[in-house]
This record gives structure tokens, C-alpha cells and sequence, in this order.
């Protein structure tokens, strides 16, 4: 260990569909109880911790939420003028993805990074439909007569795009099915990406028809801005007119401009590989180094000394673990030849794992 000699390693093996971290809180809580009972000069250092990589990956979806949810409330009020309809998007989005949970739960699926990732993604276009409801709401009102109640407008409003809305959310929720048909380490990754990107699309299309137009008559209230008096609206429709009045104009050099530039995206697509493992920065470098068949155990220890010490010259490094052999279990196959110092690096070179 960094280079200065050897220690005796241990590995905490965690049982197929456990909770990771339970484990590594429990594991923790043990060493610490044990920890005075040990031989004088004889310290546990832990060497590799799953918890952090898993907390920073927590912290990603809920910051990803967070941002999701102002970037919403943005939106609504710039086009909009009108705060209140921003919640209820904003709503929709905890609930979509507390839904996604409920679903993990009754399967017994588990949250990892993949899962998290899978949330991640569909939060995106998981307030796409609240949007476009809260956006036709507001020019039924605009348009509508003095006298017409508003929950009745409302009512029209929702009635009129919710169809389309539900069913455009379907589609989505179907994209991500060809990724069950993936097998053996692919399919183990991505499957639960897969599941719970299916989950928080297929909860965001119920909410669209369910809860979003409940919300809308409880908080699309007060005085409604006509689109024609917004600044920003008037500014965008001032550079689209021109442009579809081009391309209308100009009808088949639009559409060869966007055959050739379909016909572009084919050279990159080829290059584009069948590779479905993406490296993950989790702030832990790996590396397996092998030297020639029937190596002896004292040169094994020589070599992952020098190499330890080299590894831990870098000022980026905290600290460094070799390995060389195996143990007596059959999770560990590699032979005396195939080192394995791993080296973990300080907190300032960490990346961000999702």
C-alpha cells in the first residue's frame, strides 16, 4: 500500500439484490466497533467505498431535478407571464418520478446509477405535455368570451390536446424497448435504464390526463396575458415569418437541403461503433498490468512495490493499493502474473459520475 509495503487486504462481498450502501454502512459500523480491540499499531484503512460514487450519483438526479424545475418555472413565466401555471409542471415532476419509484419497488428493481440515469433522462421530456396543456389553456382563455366560465374553458382546453398529448407521450414511453432485447453485460446495464425511463415516460403520460388538468383549474387563475402583448413572443414571431415564408416559397430546396443534410448524418452514423459499455469517471483509476507466465511471488511483490511507488509520485494521487495473486475464493480468478494496483485518486481529481 503506497508504495511502503505490505498489508494484509480484505473484501466485503455484498449478497445478490442488497442494498449497496445498507452494506457499506453496516460494514462501517462494524469496523468501527472492532476498531478498539485491535493490536496496537493496526489500523483498518479502507481502500475502495462504492458510497461516495453512489451519493454523488443521488446528488446528480436531484440536482438534475432541481434545474429541471426552474428551467420549467423560466420558461413559463418568459412565454406565459403568468407564474402560477409553472407549477403545474413543476408538480408533475416529483410525482412522475415517485411513480417511477413505486413501479422499481413492486418489481423489486434497484436504484443504481443506471436507474438513476434512466430518471435523469426522461425528465427532460416528461414536462413536455403539462407544458403544451398549460400553453393551449392560456389562448382558450385569451380567445374566450367575457362571459364563459373559466372551468369550462379549461375543461375545452385540455379536452382538445389531451389525446394527442397522451398518445405522443406513449410513443416516447415505446422508445427504449429495443433495449430489453439487449443480452448478457449490455443488457444487464442498461436494462434498468431502460425500466426506468419506461416508468417516468408512462407516469408523465397518465399525469398529462389525470393530474395536470385538475392543476390547471386550481392554479391558472388571475389575469391572463395575451400573446400578441409579450415582448418575447413578438420578437420570435418577428424572425419566424420571414423564415417559413422562405422555405414555403423555396419548397423543393428545402426539402433537398434536408435530404442532403440526412444523407450527411449517414457517414458519422457508420462510424459510430457497437460499443454499449461508456466508462464511468468515478474518481478511482483501475489498471491490470501483466508480466510473463510464472512469475515468482517475492518478484510480484517487487514489481507492484515500484510500480506503487511510482503511482503515488503524482501530487493528484491520495493513495494506492496493489494486489498480486489471489485469494482463496473463487471471485478473485487472476493469476500471480496479473497485477493489479489500483490507484485512488485525491477529491480534487474526482469527475462527476452521472
Amino acid at each position: 500500500m503506497d508504495g511502503e509495503g505490505e498489508v494484509v487486504s480484505g473484501i466485503a462481498l455484498q449478497r445478490f439484490g442488497e442494498n449497496a450502501l445498507s452494506v457499506i454502512r453496516n460494514v462501517k459500523a462494524r469496523l468501527a466497533e472492532i476498531a478498539p480491540s485491535l493490536p496496537q499499531g493496526v489500523t483498518i484503512e479502507p481502500v475502495y467505498d462504492r458510497s461516495d460514487l453512489i451519493y454523488r450519483a443521488i446528488d446528480t438526479l436531484k440536482r438534475t431535478l432541481i434545474e429541471e424545475s426552474l428551467i420549467v418555472a423560466f420558461v413559463c413565466v418568459v412565454f406565459l407571464l403568468h407564474v402560477r401555471s409553472a407549477l403545474v409542471a413543476i408538480v408533475t415532476l416529483p410525482l412522475g418520478v415517485l411513480i417511477a419509484y413505486l413501479c422499481m419497488h413492486l418489481l423489486g428493481l434497484s436504484s443504481n446509477i443506471m436507474s438513476l440515469g434512466g430518471i435523469a433522462i426522461a425528465i427532460g421530456a416528461m414536462v413536455d405535455a403539462a407544458i403544451v396543456m398549460i400553453e393551449n389553456a392560456h389562448k382558450h382563455l385569451e380567445r374566450a368570451p367575457p362571459d364563459q366560465p373559466r372551468t369550462h374553458i379549461l375543461i375545452n382546453a385540455a379536452s382538445e390536446v389531451g389525446p394527442a398529448l397522451f398518445f405522443s407521450l406513449l410513443v416516447i414511453t415505446v422508445s427504449f424497448l429495443p433495449i430489453f432485447a439487449l443480452e448478457a453485460q449490455e443488457g444487464r446495464m442498461f436494462k434498468p435504464l431502460a425500466y426506468t425511463k419506461t416508468f417516468a415516460m408512462a407516469a408523465a403520460a397518465l399525469l398529462s390526463v389525470t393530474l395536470v388538468p385538475a392543476l390547471m383549474i386550481l392554479f391558472v387563475r388571475g389575469r391572463i396575458m395575451p400573446e400578441h402583448r409579450n415582448p418575447v413572443n413578438r420578437f420570435l414571431i418577428w424572425i419566424y415569418r420571414p423564415v417559413i415564408r422562405l422555405a414555403l416559397r423555396f419548397k423543393a430546396a428545402t426539402i433537398l437541403i434536408a435530404l442532403a443534410i440526412l444523407a450527411g448524418s449517414v457517414w458519422p452514423a457508420l462510424r459510430l461503433g457497437t460499443e454499449f459499455m461508456p466508462n464511468l469517471n468515478e474518481g478511482t483509476l483501475f489498471y491490470m498490468p501483466t508480466t510473463l507466465p510464472g512469475l515468482s511471488v517475492t518478484k510480484a511483490a517487487e514489481l507492484v512495490q515500484t510500480q506503487d511507488k511510482i503511482i503515488k509520485s503524482f501530487p493528484e494521487v491520495a493513495s494506492v493499493w496493489g494486489k498480486a495473486g489471489r485469494a482463496s475464493t473463487a471471485t478473485d480468478p487472476a493469476p500471480t502474473e496479473m497485477l493489479r494496483p489500483s490507484s485512488i485518486s485525491s477529491p480534487r481529481a474526482n469527475g462527476d459520475p452521472a
